[in-house]
């Protein structure tokens, strides 16, 4: 009976939350990643995109520091070099994760769509003014930064 009673204690027991000079790994913020991954597909031309192109929007709209650096480099008044694109795993397993949920297809193995679903949530993310940073930025950005665009930066090469 004791047992029982520690078992229990240790499930429901009492927590406490510490606050972390770090953020979560976005590897753990699961609707947070989906959520992005939404908004620049619905920011792209046919609200569909290949996975670079999917990895270097999401990876350029999160803070407002990486944003500015690339409307520079759009405007051509910095070097692509400027911007240092990481492939992130947060994006696939975002990706993954959006699919199982139905919010995206996968098309040929190597790009990404919107699904009805997926549109219905990217029209809610806006409602509800969620990533407005990032939503702003991606409409900005989104129709004009082309596969070829985002090649040569992932390359470093000038645009």
């Amino acid at each position: 009976m004791a047992d029982l009673k520690t078992f229990r204690s240790v499930l429901t027991g009492d927590f406490t939350v510490t606050a972390r000079p770090e953020p979560i790994p976005g590897d753990l913020r699961v609707r947070w990643g989906q959520s992005l991954l939404i908004m620049v597909l619905a920011s792209a031309r046919g609200q569909r995109c290949s996975v670079q192109k999917v990895h270097f929007l999401a990876h350029v709209s999160r803070t407002g520091v990486l944003r500015d650096t690339t409307r520079e480099v759009l405007a051509r008044k910095r070097n692509s070099i400027a911007l240092a694109i990481r492939i992130e795993p947060w994006v696939n397993r975002a990706a993954a994760f959006a699919k199982a949920n139905g919010l995206v297809e996968v098309r040929d193995g190597k790009a990404l769509a919107l699904s009805d679903e997926g549109k219905a949530a990217a029209k809610t993310i806006r409602k509800e003014g969620l990533l407005a940073d990032e939503t702003a930025f991606l409409d900005e950005v989104g129709k004009f930064m082309t596969e070829q665009v985002v090649e040569k930066i992932m390359k470093m090469e000038s645009i």
